[in-house]
């Protein structure tokens, strides 16, 4: 996808995008209907999902997600977050019934998801990892996985990989309400492996020597946040806060906290793109020309 980015020339480094884009309302200003300005920013996340969103010793809420959040409401001039923690299996179903203002969950931009929900342009480039026990020998050939049983968080797009290439790999699938109980079927041998993003996967075995990357695909995956449909005004404030962050360092920081390293060069954290929208999918809104007021 970063590819079909480029080829379009709406790509601008941080650096340079203020200057290249035309001012705008700023994005704290706003109070949309059903936003209300003076309220936490209520967001839907999957708990347990590290280090996207996990509970802290304290019992608060604390990850990548989290410190993305609580900047975006920050820019929106919103005093705070409040969390829903939800099944990634039923976090479209709440955002459709208005549980929730958007999804804080990173969710991955598919065309299939684009026709149904409004998108942020992108800000993580992610790809896929298969966990095993450590024991066992790394994934060469997806052979190898015929007759195996892959865990995976239900509803994400790993189950749908592996739905959508069960019969050619002959593999069975697993699904869980939560990706912490998929890995968790590997360490207890109820699976061979388990299915997760590249993030979600590095960081877990980081922390625990019994299971390891046994196989990654960088998919290019484009990684954004979700929000009803017609919500325009909001979508541009929220999209502008997102923008922000990236011209300021600002997730390239929180990256730094919760990896030890910074993103790679070719990532969408590394990159404002012009319009409002994800490019190349639905909704995506080439002449939405704006810079958002940054605070």
């Amino acid at each position: 996808m970063i590819g079909t980015f480029e080829s379009l020339g709406r790509r601008l480094r941080p650096a340079v995008a203020a200057a290249a884009l035309v001012a705008f309302a700023s994005a704290g200003a706003l109070a949309q209907e059903g936003h209300p300005a003076d309220a936490p920013l209520v967001v839907a996340m999957d708990v347990g999902y590290a280090p996207w969103a996990m509970q802290a010793p304290d019992g608060t809420t604390e990850g990548f997600q989290v410190d993305v959040m609580n900047e975006i409401a920050r820019q929106l001039g919103r005093p705070g977050i409040e969390v829903i923690d939800t099944n990634f299996s039923a976090l479209f179903a709440g955002l459709f019934a208005s549980r929730y203002e958007l999804i804080g969950s990173p969710i991955a931009i598919t065309p299939e998801r684009a026709k149904e929900m409004a998108f942020t342009e992108a800000f993580v480039t992610n790809g896929q990892a298969f966990i095993t026990l450590a024991s066992e020998a790394d994934i060469t050939d997806f052979e190898t996985l015929r007759g195996k049983e892959i865990a995976t968080n239900s509803g994400s797009t790993a189950d749908k990989y592996l739905t959508d290439n069960a019969a050619q790999y002959g593999w069975s699938v697993q699904r869980y309400d939560k990706d912490t109980d998929a890995i968790q079927a590997v360490i207890a041998n109820r699976a061979y492996a388990a299915l997760t993003d590249v993030y979600r996967g590095r960081y877990s075995v980081a922390s625990n020597d019994r299971i390891k990357v046994g196989y990654a695909m960088s998919t290019d995956t484009q990684v954004g946040l979700a929000l009803r449909p017609g919500d325009d005004e909001f979508l541009a404030a929220v999209e502008g806060a997102i923008e922000c962050m990236k011209m300021s360092g600002k997730f390239a920081e929180i990256h730094q906290k919760w990896f030890g390293a910074p993103p790679a060069a070719e990532s969408a954290m590394n990159a404002v793109f012009v319009g409002i929208g994800a490019v190349g999918f639905e909704g995506y809104d080439a002449t939405a020309y704006h810079v958002p007021s940054c605070k």
